[in-house]
Formats: structure tokens, sequence, C-alpha cells
């Protein structure tokens, strides 16, 4: 039974996907969902080490979230490299799934999955289900 989502988002168009698919999940299973974005060394702002300006662009990259009870959202970043960040808060969480989408913001183009996804399938420690790119990307 998947009462809790964990899901890796960085505002590319596979993790919007990803984020879209854990929404429409948790509804159906009526599971609680939890959005991590890392903060990474080049998003980090002096005088800002949480990364607390990151939060209206993680607001806006999980907008479909908001068709959720607010109680059963929660957005979180976390300093980190994306599968660290990832591991952490499924740990914390006792996360039953995660969720990722195939490639992240900095991926290149020949690849099909990403170096996050690629790593979170090695070490995640819970089932992983990564959401494929639109057919043509």
């Amino acid at each position: 039974m998947v009462k809790m989502i964990v899901v890796g988002v960085d505002g590319s168009p596979d993790s919007r996907r990803a984020i879209e698919w854990a929404a429409r999940l948790a509804a159906d299973v009526d599971a609680r969902v939890v959005a991590v974005h890392a903060v990474g060394l080049l998003e980090h702002e002096p005088g800002d080490p949480a990364g607390t300006h990151l939060r209206p662009a993680l607001d806006e990259w999980t907008a479909a979230l908001d068709a959720l009870p607010s109680d059963r959202v929660e957005r979180r970043l976390v300093a980190g490299d994306p599968a660290g960040a990832v591991r952490e808060v499924v740990s914390d969480c006792s996360a039953d799934l995660v969720v990722v989408g195939s490639r992240g913001a900095g991926a290149h183009g020949a690849t099909r999955l990403g170096s996050t996804s690629l790593r979170l399938a090695e070490e995640c420690g819970c089932p992983l289900v990564i959401i494929p790119a639109e057919v043509g990307h």
C-alpha cells in the first residue's frame, strides 16, 4: 500500500511530468506527497543558506500538487546533491515510493536516464518509478 510518495523536482520537463504522475497516483490512493528539490552549490545565495529564494520556483514546478488536499502535500528544499537529498527525505518520511523524471535539468541530449535517476535506481531503498521523457525528446 502506498501512503507516502517522495518526488524529486528540478523544473525540467521530465520532473514536471513526474510531479503530475505522482499527484494523480496520490489522488487515487489517498497518499501524501513530499516534493523535494536539492539546492545545489550554484543555487545558493549569500545570506540564504536554506535556499528559501527558490520557494516560488518550487511552488511553480509542483503546481500539479495543488489539486490535492493541502494536508497531504509538503514541499522541501534540501541542501546537497539531488540523489542524496531524495534519499534523505525517503529515510525521514519512511516513503513507500519515489518518483523522478528520467532526466533532469542538467541532462545531456544523448542519454536516456540522467545521473540522479540512475543513482536512485541503485541506492534508493524503496520502490522507484522513473517517468520517461515524452516521445521525441
